[in-house]
């Protein structure tokens, strides 16, 4: 079970690295177009509600819809669970119309309520964009569920790709169109959002889902997926929320404060949207499986080795963002309008986001093992808990730290929730507590502590020799040489202390290469397959 799981993590990773890639060439177009300024500061306000469905209600709806169709492939009711499924895409796409259409009359409300210190005018550029972008989460909700399908049959590849897919659509529009305005940037992410939907359709397809006219609200698992799914969605929703408290309070702080804290958190999502994002999508079918079933030992043992995996990823990637913030910001986003004081807001903001990322990593597993297990007011109550910590340390840091203490009290606040969602996951699972996880944390906060030491070291000391030389180019390099070096050291020293997870997924690496190897020779001497 554990290989297999890993092997599924793998495969979304390379999806996810493809898709995040995309999504930075994305940010990099945008910095590079309109800078940090008034303009982005509406956009991404425009986008928050949108944004903030993509990434809760749309997690909320596969998390609420996997367990469910699984129970039912599980017994081999597969006529059932796409019953279920199509009940449940129905009346999802039939509310988000209705919310899209209160959306777009209310957009100026919203507006004043999510971004109060903004002057006239960027507030009313604001109401424009969000009345662009608001009808997007239509096919944002409708895309997720099918992504949750797509999901309990174990099909990851292409769901994972869609974010992927948006970003080059983003990309495209502002390429071709931005120079006419940022109106152009609000349609291309709208067109995006399209795109995440048709682009799943043929893989629905493929997998054996068969649609059904069916309206049946009644149908008690129906009935049960639209029950957990507002504890769900609240759940889900905290690290949302954070944001949404930081676009608040930034409204009112320097112009530019809500696109730093933006970039600086795009840079920090990389690494939990390309492995972490991952490993609980392949985990999560398994944890229902388990749950079903009544396994809990092996429940424990596959949470744990999902927390292993995360780990052994965010601590040397957060280590070596916190190392190497200002150059990294620096290559991937000034030119352009976006100058050195954005980069210097961004690269301060980066730091203290990445104290936390271990905890917001780690949570996205635990929160898994809650909604397999059915017990979804928990991370509810406990994330309701963490905002307040959230609020509360906002308002005591911002008038010490500004920007960047909004960025430690997100910190704070999910380093709070995610031990406290690991403490209180003994009361459905005896065997939690493992030696192994904690030893493997230990190695990797040892090699991660190396790795940002030789990263430093070697970017100063390239960035000495080349004193002078400000191209991009070289800059381009000294990064990358300074990032390979920590990325080598990390290897080497996790390699000497055994770490297990760290050769199971060679393992599977070599797996998929043998595998690709021979499909390919089977292709030269034209076989079919």
């Amino acid at each position: 079970m554990a290989k297999s799981v890993a092997k599924a993590a793998l495969i979304i990773m390379i999806m996810n690295l493809i898709s995040r890639l995309l999504g930075f060439g994305r940010e990099t177009v945008i910095a590079s177009e309109f800078g940090a300024t008034f303009l982005t500061d509406a956009y991404l306000v425009a986008y928050t509600i949108p944004y903030f469905l993509q990434a809760v209600l749309g997690m909320a709806l596969v998390s609420s819809i996997v367990p469910v169709v699984t129970r039912h492939l599980v017994k081999n009711e597969e006529e059932e669970a796409w019953r279920i499924a199509s009940i449940t895409l129905n009346w999802t796409v039939l509310f988000m119309t209705v919310f899209t259409l209160l959306g777009i009359v209310g957009a100026r409300w919203l507006v004043a309520l999510t971004a109060p210190g903004f002057d006239e005018a960027t507030a009313a550029l604001t109401v424009k964009l969000t009345v662009i972008m608001f009808p997007s989460v239509i096919f944002m909700s409708a895309g997720m569920l099918i992504t949750g399908i797509l999901n309990a049959k174990k099909s990851f590849a292409v769901a994972a790709f869609t974010p992927g897919f948006s970003s080059f659509v983003i990309i495209v529009s502002v390429l071709t169109l931005g120079r006419f305005g940022i109106d152009y940037l609000a349609w291309g992410t709208l067109a995006g959002m399209v795109g995440m939907l048709l682009i799943q359709l043929p893989e629905l397809k493929k997998v054996g889902f068969t649609y059904k006219w069916d309206w049946n609200i009644k149908h008690p698992e129906v009935k049960s997926i639209f029950y957990n799914l507002l504890p769900i969605f609240l759940g889900t929703a905290v690290n949302q929320l954070y944001l949404a408290i930081n676009r608040f309070f930034a409204s009112g702080l320097a112009e530019g404060s809500i696109s730093a804290l933006n970039y600086a958190g795009k840079l920090m999502n990389l690494p939990m949207g390309v492995f972490v994002l991952a490993v609980s999508s392949a985990v999560f079918p398994t944890l229902s499986e388990q749950a079903v079933t009544g396994d809990k030992k092996a429940l424990g043992t596959t949470l744990n080795k999902g927390l292993k995996l995360v780990l052994l990823i965010t601590l040397p990637a957060s280590a070596g963002l916190m190392a190497l913030k200002v150059p990294v910001v620096k290559l991937l986003f000034e030119r352009g309008a976006f100058d050195s004081t954005a980069t210097l807001m961004t690269a301060q903001a980066l730091f203290y986001f990445c104290l936390g990322m271990f905890a917001m990593s780690a949570n996205m597993v635990i929160t898994r093992a809650y909604y397999a297990l059915g017990d979804v007011k928990t991370p509810l109550y406990l994330g309701l808990l963490s905002i307040i910590v959230n609020i509360a340390a906002s308002v005591a840091l911002i008038p010490y730290m500004g920007h960047n203490g909004l960025a430690l009290a997100n910190t704070l606040a999910a380093v709070f929730n995610t031990f406290a969602m690991y403490l209180l996951l003994q009361r459905h699972i005896n065997s939690l507590f493992s030696k192994g996880l904690f030893l493997s944390v230990g190695k990797s906060l040892l090699a991660s502590c190396l790795t940002a030491w030789t990263a430093i070291v070697t970017y100063n000391y390239l960035a000495k020799s080349l004193a002078g030389n400000q191209s991009t180019l070289y800059l381009l390099l000294t990064v990358f040489a300074a990032v390979s070096v920590g990325v080598a050291t990390y290897g080497i020293v996790v390699l000497l202390l055994r770490e297990s997870e760290t050769l199971l997924i060679l393992e599977k690496a070599k797996e998929i290469g043998k595998l690709k190897l021979k499909l390919k020779n089977k292709k030269i001497i034209g076989k079919k397959f």
